[in-house]
């Protein structure tokens, strides 16, 4: 299963049909061919290196909020499993 997350275009460089966008603090770059029109400060979805569909800012911040929920749960869960196996004797 693939996954794309939202991004905010930061740069654009029309010549190498390129957009750079941020991801929370990390940048990568996307090619332009699905979305020639876009510009910095609009929000796409990237998938395999590619900007595949542009979304409007609130679409963008919902589905940046289930993002930080989802990364929160499962930080949540790695902390469990850890305890776990320190419990259990596994580490040692």
């Amino acid at each position: 299963m693939c996954i794309a997350a939202p991004a905010q275009i930061v740069k654009i460089d029309r010549e190498e049909n390129v957009l750079y966008a941020d991801f929370g603090g990390a940048r990568q770059a996307a090619k332009m061919d699905l979305l020639p029109d876009v510009e910095v400060g609009e929000y796409v979805l990237i998938h395999a290196g590619y900007a595949i569909e542009k979304l409007s800012e609130e679409a963008a911040k919902e589905s940046l909020e289930a993002w930080e929920e989802l990364l929160d749960v499962l930080e949540e869960e790695d902390k469990e499993m850890e305890k776990a196996r320190m419990e259990s004797g596994l580490y040692q």
